[in-house]
């Protein structure tokens, strides 16, 4: 993933500075009730490497309550420490091409389900045909959006000819 690294039982590395150099991901394993499972709910839900990630966010916090805690509506999901937690985390891994994809995926969704509800008429045919032509565009923008970050390789330098960070160097060592 991303901010977060998980070992091979699925766990969250405690001892990763990603962890324990963010407060609000402190405060969260702290919390009585929440600990580690708490921050891997959020890093589940949020990250954008996420195995949930084609899920809407509704449906991603369902399936990974289910996953963690047996249950589609995890009370902690509302906890102030969980929110300021998850806040945080998409704040750190805010990425400006990343968002656009979510957003375009989102428009994409929302059309695909206005095609399947509209029932092809004489009336509605030019229109349907109109919208698919649209759909066609966003793909092809959506593609281009895609190698964008294709491009950008594999987050391996966060700015410039700087040598990689700790986290990047052990995210590089984990992957080989």
């Amino acid at each position: 993933m991303y901010l977060l690294n998980l070992d091979r039982k699925g766990d969250i590395f405690k001892d990763d500075d990603g962890v324990t150099g963010v407060p609000e991901f402190l405060t969260l394993i702290k919390k009585e009730k929440f600990g580690p499972s708490a921050l891997k709910w959020v890093a589940l839900v949020y990250d954008y490497e996420s195995p949930y990630r084609h899920y809407n966010e509704e449906e991603r916090k369902k399936a990974v309550s289910k996953d963690l805690y047996d249950t589609f509506k995890w009370a902690g999901e509302k906890d102030p420490t969980l929110i300021a937690a998850s806040n945080r985390y998409r704040e750190l891994q805010f990425d400006p091409l990343d968002e656009q994809l979510l957003a375009f995926n989102k428009k994409i969704e929302e059309f695909t389900q206005f095609m399947s509800d509209l029932r092809v008429t004489e009336d509605t045919a030019e229109s349907l045909q109109k919208l698919m032509i649209g759909i066609e565009k966003i793909l092809k923008t959506r593609q281009s959006l895609l190698d964008a970050i294709e491009r950008r390789g594999e987050r391996q330098k966060i700015a410039g000819d700087k040598d990689l960070s700790f986290l990047e160097r052990r995210k590089e060592i984990q992957e080989v």
